[in-house]
């Protein structure tokens, strides 16, 4: 399968929103509460135009994967970890369509994050993932451990949120981009 990596455009907020409003339903329907999984294509794409109208942070590192004949199917987005002083880096999001998972693409999206970051001496990554996330196992299978756990609010409903972290991401982005 023939996908391209690139960063992120302000043209890309509509397909960044049906990304994230797809995966979401998909992975959170009947886990979580229906208040949960209200947010539209249409208010995420209106998020998502704003923030990239504004500017990526210069020290984030925002991607997408690109499918040539079907656009945009999948994203990550990661920079520096201000939240503790073990993890340098952090994965802030990440997001690929149903249809495309298990292809390598999730892989693919963390380890150039990994690189980037490590290029900046940020060789540390955290993740924040719901306990209840179905692909929770995603980051463990890519080599990251079980840090912690925090109560989290998703629109009034509060649910554990797990942190899993890599000490190291050398491995990570050196196997992860080769495989």
């Amino acid at each position: 399968m023939d996908i391209r990596i690139h960063p992120v455009t302000a043209e890309d907020a509509d397909a960044l929103a049906h990304v994230l409003v797809t995966a979401e339903e998909h992975a959170f329907r009947g886990l979580v509460p229906d208040q949960c999984l209200t947010f539209t294509e249409a208010e995420s794409s209106a998020n998502w135009q704003r923030f990239l109208t504004e500017g990526v942070p210069p020290e984030d590192h925002f991607i997408v994967a690109e499918n040539p004949q079907e656009g945009v199917v999948g994203y990550a987005w990661g920079g520096p970890n201000t939240k503790d002083a073990v993890y340098h880096a952090e994965l802030r999001q990440i997001a690929v369509l149903t249809a495309y998972q298990g292809r390598g693409i999730g892989r693919l999206l963390v380890c150039h994050v990994a690189r980037y970051l490590a290029k900046r001496q940020s060789h540390s990554l955290r993740v924040e993932v719901l306990q209840v996330n179905p692909n929770r196992q995603f980051y463990e299978r890519l080599g990251a451990t079980f840090v912690s756990e925090y109560p989290y609010n998703w629109d009034g409903v509060v649910l554990p949120m797990s942190v899993y972290g890599w000490a190291d991401t050398h491995a990570l982005w050196i196997d992860g981009c080769a495989g």
